[in-house]
């Protein structure tokens, strides 16, 4: 037997880059296609493959490509490392009380380690996520977290708060330099019909301007077919919320990006944060960038919205014209935003899922290469993403996906990505936090400089109410 057939069975265990265009030039190996692949090209896929499917923890990356997993591929699936479980052990042993609000339980799962280890092991900072003393009410941290998801699923602000969450970390801790002016409200006037986030056109308010072009521009970079299955009728849709880009939702922005900084390290925050707002000069209005946006068919588009997927970044070629990604189906977990949830619960791990319940899933991939071939969506599922100019149509921002692939996994643990809008409301009246704890949190997060700086987009106003123009990833 020759090794060409010894190697055969390792070729067809995997999705990587390599194997996708093996599998898509080949469907089925036999005696007669063996002889005609190079050796070498066994030989490239049996050392890459290895580390790929059977030992998760190497992180492995093609030659020539650069790492962009948000995570190492230990806890791609939600489960937690060995470290991060010790950790809550310790932290469990230690702490009289470690029950924490869902919203605030789910970023301790997925945050950054370093991160969730600093707040564990900080008396000062554990108060804001664990209060001892009245552990059936709300902790002083709970109001950011969860104004923090509304906005990422493109809801307003609590009722009880119209425009601010009711226990914001201080504004000085963020950015104590005076940021530029914004400038004044614009009355727009356009036609009278709704978008898909129910918001009303035709309404005397500031709204930012969408780009025809950038959305074009992400139809023509995908071919004009939805990144994920291939098929037709899509949406130019946003990765970071739409609702996020303008000034009238400046306080809640910016309580958004501070929460982030809690659990993850500031330059990752920031580099985030500068794919969007890239203009020094008007630093709290985002911009609209090709980076930013993904072609999803409709239906995709909604499930995304309601949290019962979520795709990971995986690795990116190194001149740009290459992405590989990770698709993920997400369980819904059912709870109330008011019931607390042990620091030691285990969330549920998307491995090995085929849907995420309740009518959402199964869904299809069609072979970029043959169309009457598909293949199931399985969590776990990788296809690259490609584009002919990096430069005029990059591809999708990595940072900007591990954004999306963090927030969405929070939405589907924590449960909140399937509360009615009452569920996320709490009318407690209890505001401010104490002394000693705004001090601890202005001393821990530290000035940093604005987001870097860019070319300007050209923005124009919306001429129509195309569909395809809808609110982002996050939209309804």
């Amino acid at each position: 037997m020759s090794i060409k057939t010894l190697l055969t069975a390792r070729l067809f265990s995997s999705s990587s880059p390599d194997t996708e265009y093996f599998r898509s030039q080949h469907s089925t190996l036999s005696r007669k296609i063996v002889p005609k692949i190079p050796i070498r090209t066994y030989f490239r896929l049996y050392f890459y493959i290895p580390v790929h499917v059977t030992n998760n923890r190497m992180d492995s990356v093609l030659p020539g490509w650069t790492n962009v997993r948000p995570e190492a591929d230990e806890e791609g699936f939600t489960q937690r490392s060995t470290e991060r479980r010790q950790l809550f052990e310790e932290t469990k042993a230690r702490r009289p009380c470690t029950e924490l609000p869902p919203v605030v339980w789910a970023l301790f799962q997925v945050g950054d380690l370093e991160q969730v280890k600093t707040i564990a092991q900080t008396d000062t900072l554990w108060m804001l996520f664990a209060d001892c003393e009245y552990p059936d009410g709300p902790t002083s941290f709970e109001g950011d977290s969860l104004d923090m998801v509304r906005l990422w699923k493109q809801k307003p602000a609590e009722r009880t708060k119209a425009a601010t969450p009711k226990r914001p970390i201080p504004e000085d801790s963020f950015n104590p330099v005076p940021s530029s002016p914004l400038r004044p409200d614009v009355a727009t006037q356009t036609s009278s019909h709704s978008t898909r986030s129910k918001r009303k056109h035709g309404m005397t308010e500031y709204s930012p301007m969408r780009s025809v072009a950038v959305a074009a521009r992400c139809k023509e970079r995908d071919g004009n077919l939805c990144a994920v299955s291939r098929m037709e009728a899509i949406d130019a849709a946003h990765i970071y919320p739409w609702c996020a880009f303008g000034e009238e939702n400046t306080d809640r922005v910016r309580n958004f990006w501070k929460v982030l900084k809690m659990f993850w390290k500031r330059e990752v925050v920031e580099s985030w944060r500068g794919k969007i707002f890239v203009d020094q000069n008007v630093s709290n209005r985002g911009t609209e960038t090709v980076e930013n946006m993904l072609s999803l068919t409709a239906t995709l588009h909604r499930f995304h919205s309601s949290g019962v997927f979520a795709l990971r970044p995986i690795q990116m070629s190194e001149d740009k014209t290459q992405l590989e990604l990770e698709f993920h189906w997400l369980v819904v977990e059912e709870r109330k935003s008011t019931q607390k949830v042990d620091l030691l619960d285990k969330p549920l791990s998307s491995a090995n899922r085929k849907l995420s319940g309740k009518g959402y899933g199964p869904f299809f991939r069609i072979d970029p290469t043959n169309a009457d071939q598909f293949t199931q969506l399985v969590s776990g599922t990788r296809f690259t993403l490609s584009t002919d100019d990096a430069v005029n149509k990059p591809l999708p921002d990595p940072g900007l996906l591990a954004l999306q692939w963090h927030l969405q996994r929070i939405l589907a643990m924590s449960g909140a990505a399937g509360w009615k809008e009452e569920q996320f409301d709490d009318d407690d009246d209890n505001d401010g936090l104490g002394v000693g704890v705004r001090d601890a949190v202005a001393k821990w997060l530290e000035d940093t400089p604005g987001p870097s700086k860019d070319d300007r987009q050209n923005r124009t106003s919306p001429t129509s109410g195309s569909e395809d123009s809808v609110d982002g990833l996050s939209s309804e």
